[in-house]
């Protein structure tokens, strides 16, 4: 098959490359090109050939020569940005990156001229159903959905909470309207003990941490209704005793506070019932213990009816992305379907599925020391990474030559060292 070939002409590109003053340069890849990186993107044949003898010694048993990685979770090599491969190699060499099978075996010149070999080899051939495959089975109908990995979960929440979490069945609490973290702390309350309801820990008690938390950011994104059930007290009185209430749970009961809920539109058979399980212990929770253990049942109904009719507002909670959103803001750096023409940030197309998921993963727990990687892929969730990491995996990866006119003084800036 007749690789595409992206030409770019770094007499004008160059000048993009290199971090205007005051640019944040907080990770390697945004340092601008050295003389010997430059020199590295228009290689000699002396240059190449060196680079195999120095792949075939140290890289080709996990990488293989032609740069086409055979195991799940290796790279492949082949095409990829050479000044990109060049500083993560060096990246092993200084322990910034740790790995137990890179060790300090190559000198500087062997890593610029193997970065230099892999990037001149042919990418890795696509078949066009291996393609479509890896692209069908991110889910066509589901891509544009977020929250597609926690339907089947939340559907046993609908019956009771109805689809939005805005529920209308009497004595069954809104779940819109909440903050993720509240709504998290209140479900592992069940699972604790701390609150007492057979069903809920049922319920809840099977689900992890993450999936609850991503529960919580659906019903937080939804539009908040107010109860359609109005209660049967005095909205006046109830809005006198609110004020004592308004520290934590806000004015008219949109509370602010992460960790406090909002008690505007709540059902009001139910605000009385978890304030008579505040009151008598069944609900474990200090402070509010000493806030009811001095109302009456008169005055609960009268708070309840108060709330139930007020507005209840979305919390600043922003929504996730997705999967095309997140792919573009990752084409930024790596380029259209993730063949990057930066030839210091990588190319993703046609890269191991296995790898790229770990890299990501890597990358969100701190283990790969990258600022603006860690601020990408810190939210995402395990259904993220699998669609990103499946979509670049299933793009061809095409070559890219680079015709490089040298600046002013590039020469005497490259390393006599590293001559081919």
């Amino acid at each position: 098959m007749m690789m595409r070939t992206l030409v770019l002409l770094t007499l004008l590109a160059m000048a993009l490359l290199i971090p205007g003053p005051g640019q944040a340069q907080d990770s390697i890849s945004m340092q601008q090109l050295t003389g010997n990186e430059r020199a590295a993107l228009a290689p000699t044949q002396k240059m190449i050939d060196f680079g195999r003898t120095a792949a075939e010694t140290n890289c080709a048993s996990c990488h293989g020569l032609d740069g086409i990685s055979t195991e799940a979770g290796k790279p492949h090599l082949a095409g990829q940005r050479s000044v990109y491969t060049y500083r993560v190699l060096k990246a092993f060499q200084a322990n910034v990156r740790r790995d137990e099978y890179h060790n300090d075996f190559l000198n500087d010149k062997a890593m610029l001229a193997t970065a230099v070999y892999y990037s001149s080899l042919e990418p890795v051939q696509l078949a066009a159903r291996d393609t479509a495959t890896v692209q069908n089975e991110s889910g066509a109908q589901a891509e544009e959905d977020p929250f597609y990995d926690i339907r089947e979960v939340m559907r046993r929440c609908v019956k009771c909470h109805g689809e939005t979490g805005n529920a209308s069945g009497r004595g069954m609490p809104s779940l819109v309207g909440q903050d993720p973290e509240y709504f998290v702390n209140a479900m592992m309350g069940y699972v604790d003990g701390s609150r007492s309801h057979s069903l809920m820990k049922k319920l809840v008690g099977n689900l992890d941490e993450e999936t609850i938390r991503r529960m919580g950011l659906f019903y937080a994104v939804q539009e908040p209704h107010k109860s359609e059930v109005q209660g049967d007290g005095n909205a006046d009185t109830g809005r006198r005793l609110s004020e004592a209430c308004e520290s934590c749970h806000g004015g008219n009961g949109n509370a602010s506070n992460p960790s406090m809920p909002t008690l505007a539109g709540q059902d009001a058979k139910y605000f009385i019932k978890a304030m008579q399980h505040y009151k008598d212990g069944k609900r474990q929770h200090p402070k509010m213990f000493e806030a009811v253990k001095a109302l009456s049942e008169q005055e609960m109904i009268d708070l309840a009816t108060y709330y139930a009719a007020e507005q209840p507002r979305r919390r600043d909670v922003r929504a996730p992305l997705k999967s095309t959103e997140w792919i573009a803001r990752c084409e930024r750096c790596h380029g259209i379907d993730g063949n990057s023409r930066d030839p210091r940030f990588p190319m993703l197309a046609g890269q191991d599925q296995t790898y790229l998921a770990k890299a990501l993963k890597a990358y969100a727990s701190g283990e790969r020391k990258h600022s603006a990687m860690h601020a990408m892929s810190d939210s995402l969730s395990a259904m993220d990474i699998e669609r990103i990491s499946a979509f670049f995996a299933s793009q061809q990866p095409k070559t890219v030559v680079y015709m490089s006119v040298p600046c002013a003084g590039e020469t005497e800036n490259a390393d006599p060292d590293l001559d081919f």
